[in-house]
């Protein structure tokens, strides 16, 4: 074994975040850790790299008592973390980045620049990347930002590498080649801990798989051919999982959306298509596709260069969200934490902040009507957080996803547009958000769902519409489709168009 965790527990006002959780890491082992937003599988991580402090418990690294009071301590015993958000510098470049506040020097105390390109060319060559230690990061993809991120935790010799949500933005190729690392990693004896919530990958990569809940270890178990995901969802949410998708037949209205030939030069071209009342309507397609910058130009966040918009039948010009706000349109981003939360401020001041000037009274906010409506919401949408003054950016992926989404309902909205969703956020979360978009629908409400998982589009939509390189390549009833013609059209392939009822 390279890392033993015994008897360990993290206590916060209020909460034990974690509760005598033992777990293990033998060298050349992926050893995936899941569990639904809140199970502890964070508060574990950031323990064993010395960001929290245990409570009680105990470590052995390489088979001694050991000791991580901080990010120093564990960084120098071999232990490095590579976060979801990740931590380049876009002005350095790649060498730099890689050695990142690990910079050789000579005897004279000045950076030995021949050194760390040298050195940071064999990091690069270790992982088969085809780059120069000069190129600078902005110009760099996420992906490549990644395995830059892998090369900073060989560079400083570990021994286990944490991955915490490692292909949360990466194509399905760019995580093909991550695996191919993660495996060449294996080789070299370094353990891997694999946090995801895409079980389709834990089973892929996986050589033993444990699983939280509530802040506690449930159970550890090798992958092998017994495993499968509903297996691994019963440990996760101690209950199996009935109607995943929870889709309901709803009676469509009338058309709530209608686009007309929209376009923005060099991003999307001659976008038309139509949403009722009562439908969900996905989006699907690759990487780049254009789904994203559409909704943001339907939201007037992008100007566009062409096109119309109708809503109830009547046209409407959506410059600014404030007028696309006004219309009814809802808007859930991609990057809940970049577009759609202001991560210092309260889970009540982020809920609130598109009602608060409807309660307020000569500009002055009433308290108490505040709580009030967010606590209505925090319920509904079953949002766990010790209160409402608690720091969003402190709450899981998930509980995020829940505030963004409880500030879009409280202003009733006649359509609701909803970027990935479900992103990084784990099954019991999903398919809470996956009742809601169907309890919407029933209310009346039109709902866009763009979700690049294929299964999430099909399972969700009465509708779907594919695009390519900017372009519409097919809008099909679901119950007239399949997956392999979904995904046809999202390749860019003939364009479907069936016939809608």
């Amino acid at each position: 074994m390279i890392l033993e965790v015994r008897g360990v527990s993290k206590y916060f006002p209020g909460v034990q975040a974690l509760g005598g959780v033992d777990l293990d890491i033998k060298k050349g082992e992926v050893h995936s850790i899941v569990g639904e937003n809140g199970a502890g599988k964070s508060t574990l991580m950031k323990v064993l790299t010395g960001v929290y402090k245990r409570d009680e418990g105990e470590y052995y690294f390489e088979g001694k008592p050991a000791v991580f009071q901080n990010i120093h301590q564990s960084i120098e015993l071999g232990i490095s973390c590579i976060y979801q958000e990740l931590t380049i510098v876009p002005m350095l470049d790649v060498a730099k980045n890689l050695f990142l506040g690990n910079l050789p020097v000579n005897q004279y105390g000045f950076v030995d620049y021949k050194k760390l390109y040298r050195d940071a060319q064999e990091v690069l060559d270790l992982l088969g990347m085809d780059l120069s230690p000069k190129t600078i990061a902005k110009d760099l993809s996420v992906a490549q930002h990644q395995m830059i991120e892998i090369g900073r935790a060989v560079s400083r010799k570990a021994k286990v590498i944490i991955m915490d949500e490692p292909t949360s933005s990466l194509t399905g190729n760019e995580t093909a080649v991550l695996f191919r690392v993660i495996r060449s990693l294996k080789e070299k004896g370094i353990g891997i801990f694999y946090i995801s919530h895409k079980l389709e990958e834990i089973i892929q990569i996986s050589d033993r798989i444990s699983v939280f809940r509530d802040g506690k270890k449930i159970i550890t178990f090798p992958n092998d051919k017994n495993v499968s995901q509903d297996m691994i969802i019963g440990h996760m949410i101690g209950r199996k999982i009935e109607n995943y998708y929870n889709k309901q037949k709803v009676e469509k209205g009338e058309v709530a959306l209608e686009v007309k030939g929209l376009t923005r030069k060099g991003v999307f071209e001659d976008i038309s298509f139509q949403v009722k009342r009562g439908e969900v309507l996905g989006f699907f397609g690759l990487v780049g596709a254009g789904r994203s910058e559409v909704m943001t130009a339907l939201m007037g966040i992008e100007k566009t260069d062409a096109g119309e918009v109708y809503i109830d039948g009547k046209r409407r010009k959506l410059n600014s969200p404030a007028q696309a706000i006004g219309a009814g349109i809802g808007f859930v981003p991609e990057d809940r934490r970049q577009q759609g939360l202001i991560l210092r401020l309260s889970v009540r001041f982020n809920a609130m902040i598109i009602k608060m000037n409807e309660i307020a009274r000569f500009g002055i906010t009433r308290m108490q009507e505040e709580n009030r409506i967010a606590n209505e919401y925090r319920e509904y949408l079953n949002i766990k957080t010790p209160n409402l003054g608690k720091t969003v950016g402190e709450l899981s992926g998930g509980n995020q996803q829940k505030v963004v989404i409880a500030k879009w309902l409280m202003m009733s909205p006649k359509i609701l547009i909803l970027d990935e969703p479900t992103r990084g956020i784990d099954v019991g979360a999903k398919t809470e958000i996956y009742r809601l978009i169907n309890e919407l629908a029933a209310k009346g409400v039109a709902v866009i769902v763009i979700s690049s998982e294929l299964p999430e589009a099909l399972g969700l939509s009465d509708r779907i519409i594919t695009m390519s390189e900017g372009r519409m390549t097919g809008d099909m009833e679901i119950d007239k489709c399949s997956s392999q013609t979904v995904m046809e059209a999202a390749l860019g392939g003939r364009k479907h168009e069936q016939e809608r009822t």
